[in-house]
Formats: C-alpha cells, structure tokens, sequence
C-alpha cells in the first residue's frame, strides 16, 4: 500500500469520526436541553427542597441530599467528605428534569467509580460514553439503566 493510499484511508476514516462523534454529543445535548423547557421550574429553596424529596422516593433513595439553590445558570452533585451530597441547581437549570438528572447520577454512584481518579481522557470518555447517557435515558424517559 503506498503512502497515498494510507493518507486516503485515514482522512475518510477522521471525516467519519468527526461526523458520528458530532452527531452524538449534538443528540446528547438536545436530549438533555430539551425537556429542560417543559419540565416544572423550581422558584426557590422549598420547590428544591419538594422536588428533591419527591424524586428521591421514585428512585427509592435513602441517603441524605443537600440542596442549595442558586440564582446563577448551575446543575451538579457533589458528593461531601462525610458521606453526603449537595445538588446545586439554579438560573435555566432550575428545572425538575436537572433533579432527576443530577440525583440518578448519586443513585448509580457515578462520583464513587474507580476512573473518577484516572487520567482525563478515560474519565472524560466514561462520563460522556456511560454516566452522561445513563442519567439523561432517566431524565428524559425514567429508564433505569
């Protein structure tokens, strides 16, 4: 095979790449976004806090969730040295589809995973190829994955 031929067959197999990586970060975002605009909004601190207990019961949680709510465009869990986890919701993301979104990431125990101490690329490619996934199919279709 000369040099050419090698060339040819890497750049069609970079344009492929690009497309089908594209297409699913773009169907990762449209997923997440979109029920964002029909889902409940959350005014303040009792809305989260409601909401917060609701959604725990579904998943049939039982450890404790702080909520902190902001003014400021935030959605992320976190989990705390003893053993507890904030949810910080605010601004667009104040939404009852971000709890949903954030508390299956607790309940799949997506901060306890071995590569979350791992280099970047593979905790980069696990969250947006595993964790990422699995809480948006329950935000947006309560799938249990």
């Amino acid at each position: 095979m000369d040099p050419n031929e090698i060339f040819e067959y890497v750049t069609e197999g970079m344009k492929w790449l690009l497309i089908g990586g594209g297409t699913y970060i773009t169907t990762l975002v449209g997923l997440n976004g979109i029920p964002r605009l029909f889902s409940e909004k959350i005014h303040s601190q009792e809305d989260l806090d409601r909401i917060i207990a609701e959604e725990t019961e579904k998943l049939g949680m039982t450890i404790t969730v702080i909520s902190k709510f902001h003014e400021d465009w935030e959605a992320r869990a976190t989990k705390l040295d003893n053993g507890t986890y904030e949810v910080h919701l605010g601004g667009f993301s104040a939404r009852r589809s971000s709890v949903r979104h954030e508390l299956y990431h607790i309940h799949k125990e997506h901060h306890e995973h071995p590569w979350r101490n791992s280099n970047g690329l593979i905790r980069t490619l696990n969250y947006l190829l595993r964790e990422e996934p699995q809480a948006i199919a329950y935000e947006v279709f309560r799938l249990k994955l």
